[in-house]
């Protein structure tokens, strides 16, 4: 996992904004170049998506911060052996380190 990413993951678990880069989060959502990329709904669950951005770094941000699976085939979006549509969103099982 790369820094930043581990870095914007630890304040977004802490619910602190801080912004590194070209990422930022607010502590209930998380933007990549100004896209939403990750949020927490009121009730606790954590969503993610490329937003529309099949990038590397994109796929980084969110699997790293949220623990899926996102990953590219055939220049395909993935998402558990099935292609996605990148711009969709995604739930997480958040377990205790969203609570």
């Amino acid at each position: 996992m790369r820094k930043v990413t581990q870095q914007i993951k630890d304040a977004f678990e802490r619910r602190e904004s801080k912004t590194i880069g070209n990422t930022h989060t607010d502590g209930n959502a998380v933007w990549l170049h100004g896209n939403k990329i990750v949020q927490r709904t009121e009730d606790g669950l954590v969503l993610g998506s490329l937003a529309g951005w099949n990038t590397p770094t994109t796929r980084e941000r969110v699997n790293g911060i949220t623990g899926l699976g996102f990953h590219q085939k055939n220049f395909e979006p993935m998402l558990n052996g099935h292609i996605i549509d990148p711009s969709d969103w995604f739930a997480v099982d958040a377990g205790p380190a969203f609570g």
